[in-house]
């Protein structure tokens, strides 16, 4: 049975992305750390960290960034991919606290090629401060 193509400027907005709830632990941290050649001590020393007026050790720029791609690529499977990614974080993260990264498809991207949409992305901590936010824009393949 042959389908017509589907055109994603056709769907409603918004769509809320499905959550993602992550709760960083010092390992990974300090793996994420070793992997990225990252040797700044407030990602694996907490005295470090609270001599620098931090809490706790704290989660880096680009592993908070890694948690927004996460977001996406969940909801695109294979059906799509990211095309830019931007982030801003604006309070620390820590250990063992969790967080909920939440992203929304606000708006079809104007003069995309393909089928492009935008998306803005949160992350909050568990009391609700927001830790980070950005700003996708992503691409869907026909899949018909």
């Amino acid at each position: 049975m042959d389908r017509a193509p589907i055109d994603w400027r056709d769907f409603p907005l918004p769509i809320l992305l499905p959550e993602l709830v992550i709760t960083p632990t010092h390992a990974q941290i300090f793996m994420f750390s070793a992997v990225t050649w990252n040797r700044h001590h407030i990602h694996y020393s907490r005295d470090a960290a609270v001599a620098e007026g931090l809490p706790d050790v704290v989660v880096h720029r680009a592993l908070i960034g890694n948690f927004f791609m996460r977001v996406l690529t969940n909801w695109l499977g294979d059906m799509g991919d990211v095309k830019t990614l931007a982030w801003k974080v604006q309070s620390s993260a820590v250990p063992n606290r969790k967080l909920f990264c939440q992203g929304v498809v606000t708006e079809h991207e104007p003069g995309a090629k393909e089928d492009g949409l935008v998306c803005e992305l949160t992350i909050a901590n568990d009391t609700g401060e927001t830790v980070a936010t950005a700003r996708a824009t992503i691409c869907i393949r026909d899949i018909s």
